[in-house]
């Protein structure tokens, strides 16, 4: 029998956060964060994590993945156990394939509790990799080549891959170098293209996926306030500290709101311009995830704020005969 587990999905600043926490205090549940940037430690209002705490918990007395991977507490947010979040130090490499391990050890654990696994983020291909059981283990890797991509400039890199791999082009970062790097060099060495090259395996998981679905121009607008709220926070003390600490130029500063903060701290160009360009990039990154969400089967799809009708749609999917 397949364990059962809801996946909440939806562009960024749609509200996901809100209907994971709702739904887990409704239905029993933990939330696992699938957020590519939350599982970095200190970077927390570019990332929008959830304001909570961290406390000692009989949770961790036993033994868990979470301490494998770093992180010793549980974390709660308005009483609901949060995992996937500040499992690494910034200048930690973090993969697909290393959050699907932590993920399924982390949803056996869950479920071994008699708890609902409830999956919460917008990082579409760590939420694909557990829902159909990718075979991330097995990508290839070349150092030589990938050093002599990263002494390419980003446009040729981006330009050469849209060639090989037109679809892919349209949902990759093609403002992050080293996501572009890696799907270019996993396409030449493969000779297939990066968004056809991963495998699905048997499914692990009986999946109840909810979406969330924003008109275009709300979703801009909730965007922009969400940027400014970060700004209002203290984001550019943030980025600040780790740029003190780390530099602008590891991998988990290239997301967006760090770069275009560092842009800024280095004098490459005025704050109003930097937060004007936060704005607009998040809002092609929205853009991005809604044309990866189009092409995903089997969502029930709502509106923000829709929680009794995702919460009638997860009562049904519990009680259906589990999928054997």
């Amino acid at each position: 029998m397949k364990p059962k587990i809801i996946a909440i999905v939806g562009p960024t600043a749609s509200g996901k956060t809100s209907l994971g926490i709702a739904l887990a205090k409704t239905f029993d549940g933990e939330v696992i964060s699938v957020d590519s940037r939350q599982v970095y430690r200190g970077m927390d209002i570019g990332t929008a994590k959830s304001e909570g705490e961290w406390v000692e918990s009989e949770i961790e007395k036993g033994g868990s993945i979470d301490q494998m991977f770093g992180a010793r507490k549980t974390f709660l947010v308005e009483g609901v156990p949060h995992w996937g979040i500040d499992l690494v130090d910034p200048n930690e490499e973090y993969s697909a394939a290393r959050f699907k391990e932590y993920a399924e050890r982390k949803i056996e654990e869950i479920t071994a509790r008699g708890k609902l696994p409830i999956l919460v983020g917008g990082t579409g291909m760590w939420m694909k990799a557990l829902i159909e059981n990718l075979d991330l283990a097995s990508t290839p890797s070349d150092p030589e080549l990938r050093q002599e991509l990263e002494n390419r400039r980003l446009g040729d890199l981006y330009h050469e891959y849209k060639q090989l791999d037109p679809e892919g082009a349209q949902t990759i970062d093609k403002s992050n170098k080293r996501r572009v790097v890696r799907a270019l060099e996993v396409t030449k060495l493969t000779g297939t293209p990066f968004s056809q090259l991963k495998t699905a395996g048997e499914p692990q998981y009986d999946v109840l996926q909810i979406g969330l679905r924003v008109d275009r121009q709300q979703l801009y607008a909730r965007i922009d306030d969400r940027v400014d709220e970060m700004i209002g926070r203290g984001l550019i003390d943030e980025v600040r500290g780790l740029k003190d600490a780390y530099g602008c130029e590891i991998d988990a500063m290239t997301g967006i709101g760090y770069r275009q903060v560092c842009a800024f701290l280095s004098g490459e160009e005025k704050l109003a311009d930097a937060i004007e360009h936060i704005k607009r990039d998040t809002r092609h990154y929205a853009k991005r995830q809604m044309t990866w969400l189009k092409r995903v089967e089997g969502v029930e799809w709502i509106k923000p704020g829709e929680h009794e009708r995702a919460t009638l749609f997860v009562r049904n999917f519990l009680t259906k005969k589990p999928t054997e």
